[in-house]
């Protein structure tokens, strides 16, 4: 019979092989990602620490997690274009929030006219922000699934074409 030791022992052999592959929440609410990453809620969105190196905030989960996926597989331009769409994100929702609660309170319609015209061409920009920071984000995802034995590959045929004649 088995010990509950060698139990033990032979459990955390196995997790410690899989801690390069395993995403998870721990009691505290801290994503610890791939034994390396840590994603820490805070209030004003996900900061993102690097062994013990503070990376950024990030507005969502989404995000902090799609740039762990990027620095891992080393694709370290769709990292820093993750970081910056977020950032952009961030500072345009702030800056939309913050003008249109400036116009809503305005008592003049001369006021609030012209910022609600100024606010298209942001909301505009957000859109084609969220879209752009959306694609890298699948791309983050489908290189995360390309990296498990590279399961996504397209395997080209091993014998040539034959025909019966």
């Amino acid at each position: 019979m088995i010990s509950e030791r060698e139990v033990e022992r032979m459990f955390r052999q196995e997790f410690r092989d899989l801690m390069p592959n395993v995403i998870w929440q721990n009691d505290e609410g801290i994503f610890e990602v791939f034994g390396r990453y840590r994603i820490v809620p805070e209030p004003n969105g996900f900061r993102v620490f690097c062994s013990a190196t503070d990376v950024g905030t990030f507005a969502s989960t989404r995000s902090a997690l799609s740039w762990c996926i990027a620095d891992k597989n080393q694709a370290y331009n769709l990292a820093r274009e993750l970081h910056e769409l977020d950032r952009k994100l961030t500072a345009l929702n702030n800056d939309i929030a913050t003008r249109s609660a400036i116009a809503e309170h305005s008592r003049r319609w001369e006021f609030r006219d012209p910022v609600a015209t100024k606010l298209e061409t942001k909301i505009i920009r957000r859109k084609q922000v969220e879209n752009r920071l959306a694609k890298c984000i699948d791309w983050a995802k489908y290189s995360q699934q390309r990296g498990f034995n590279n399961e996504t590959q397209r395997i080209g045929r091993s014998q040539p074409n034959k025909t019966s004649r």
